[in-house]
């Protein structure tokens, strides 16, 4: 019994090394639904917890879904356009909203804040699919108060499951990252 409860102990870690983890897909472009319930699958296997939100396409809706989604204390939002088609297609990018001076964000400058791990988020996905990271002003980053980055996805069926790997291969990374980070400002 002594020896199960050792094996227990040792393998614990690698099955729950991202179960605290809470990401959110901001869902835009074709809404597939068998491609979006294959990355839902995917990452709640992995032990991911996953929100999904529908992109809006006026500032009105997508006020009302950033409050919703500021509310959950997710680790970090990927607005998504995915989708699985004949072509390979990938594009990372991060906002280029900035920071203003005062004490208090404006609307648009809320991811701003979170620019430091949005970028470093981005580098990661982006080093995976050996692709460039754009930078765009992105609608769907607007008021997100957390780390934040649009990928673009469009995967040949036989290659789908390779694309949502290498994301998860990027996803912790990033995790694993902050979490060394975070041991040696305690240490």
């Amino acid at each position: 019994m002594r020896h199960l409860f050792v094996i227990v102990f040792l393998l614990f870690p690698f099955f729950c090394s991202h179960a605290e983890e809470h990401i959110v897909f901001y869902r835009f472009g074709i809404k597939d639904p068998a491609a979006w319930n294959q990355l839902r699958t995917y990452f709640v296997t992995k032990g991911y917890r996953i929100s999904f939100y529908e992109g809006a396409d006026n500032l009105e809706g997508h006020v009302e879904n950033v409050n919703r989604i500021n509310r959950l204390n997710a680790s970090l939002l990927i607005a998504m356009d995915y989708s699985v088609s004949s072509k390979n297609r990938l594009v990372v990018a991060v906002t280029t909203a900035k920071k203003g001076k005062g004490n208090i964000r404006a609307f648009d400058e809320v991811p701003a804040v979170h620019e430091t791990e949005s970028r470093a988020l981005a580098g990661l996905v982006a080093g995976a699919f050996k692709k460039n990271v754009k930078e765009f002003p992105l609608f769907p980053l607007l008021g997100v108060d957390m780390p934040g980055i649009f990928l673009g996805v469009e995967s040949t069926p036989d290659q789908s499951t390779e694309v949502l790997d290498k994301l998860h291969d990027s996803l912790q990374k990033y995790f694993k990252r902050g979490r060394k980070d975070e041991r040696q400002r305690k240490g």
